[in-house]
């Protein structure tokens, strides 16, 4: 169960750190993808991270919720919660094949202008104008950013990059159906779990050159243990993320992450040589404060009506 907005200062202060602690990992992540030989496909990624986060998860599930930790009370949704994260982060990883990092890390944040996009069509849910503003202006900051027909214009990892939020969006649509009902680590290791059958799946369908389970498998390669730290980071971010919402409620935690994008930033031009460009730093105020005003006038709107 998720805590109240009157939950200890201590308490939300930790899940605060804790929120921080993981978006840090997931940038990470990103980065260690993106550093990956030409010859470990996007599948096998995501196999090695899905698989490896499975025993943290679980350690930790049954320190918190012993033998309920794989009860679940709304399987559909949950279903369909589980679908949408892992097409999300698939394009996700994809996109970062051929996209900057900034940018990507960047473009992921739109999930909440495609959350506000969506929310009436898939919830009902009425949107006013202020709303329906700061979602067109936060999509011309993705404009701006992407720069259609630029240099280093990619059509295919742009389309990976907005395809992420929009799944990653129908995902958090989902949790909002699911009400909260099934706890944040359940939910953690079914996704996990899915992700990993679901990929060890497709790397034997694909017959893939790094697939663990072909013979001439290599233990010894340098693709292996990086597939095997992006695993382990993997296993830690996702605990953190259950952690932080058992500490602090999600009207704390959501402008944190945010904070991807300037360590997104500060990652491509450490680690790949990325420029800091006036169309990057202008498309992504114009995403954060757009992203920022909606979180806000949620916020207020669901004071109002209590």
């Amino acid at each position: 169960m998720n805590v109240t907005p009157n939950a200890p200062m201590n308490r939300v202060s930790l899940g605060a750190l804790v929120a921080v602690g993981e978006i840090f990992l997931m940038v990470i992540m990103s980065v260690l993808v993106k550093m990956m030989p030409g010859d470990v496909s996007t599948l096998t990624i995501l196999f090695f991270r899905y698989a490896l986060c499975l025993p943290l998860l679980v350690i930790g599930g049954l320190w918190q919720r012993g033998r309920d930790v794989f009860s679940v009370s709304r399987p559909g949704i949950l279903g369909l919660r589980t679908m949408a994260g892992l097409i999300s982060l698939s394009c996700f990883y994809a996109a970062l094949d051929t996209l900057e990092l900034a940018k990507v890390t960047t473009l992921f944040q739109t999930i909440t202008l495609f959350v506000t996009f969506l929310a009436p069509f898939l919830l009902g849910e009425k949107v006013g104008w202020r709303r329906w503003s700061a979602v067109l202006i936060g999509f011309g900051g993705a404009v701006i950013l992407i720069q259609p027909g630029g240099e280093g214009w990619a059509v295919t990892g742009t389309m990976f990059g907005l395809a992420s939020p929009v799944f990653g969006a129908i995902m958090v649509i989902s949790l909002r159906r699911l009400g909260h009902h099934d706890s944040p680590i359940t939910t953690a290791i079914l996704y996990n779990g899915i992700g990993a059958l679901v990929f060890f799946g497709l790397t034997i369908f694909t017959n893939d050159a790094l697939s663990p389970f072909r013979a001439d498998f290599d233990l010894s390669s340098q693709s292996i243990w990086m597939l095997v730290i992006l695993g382990v980071i993997a296993s830690f971010q996702q605990f953190f993320i259950a952690f932080s919402h058992k500490l602090a409620p999600a009207s704390v935690l959501a402008p944190l992450r945010y904070l991807s994008i300037p360590m997104g930033i500060g990652c491509g031009i450490l680690f790949f040589g990325e420029m800091l460009t006036g169309t990057v730093i202008f498309g992504s105020l114009v995403i954060v404060l757009s992203s920022l005003f909606i979180l806000q006038r949620e916020k207020r709107l669901q004071s109002d009506t209590k």
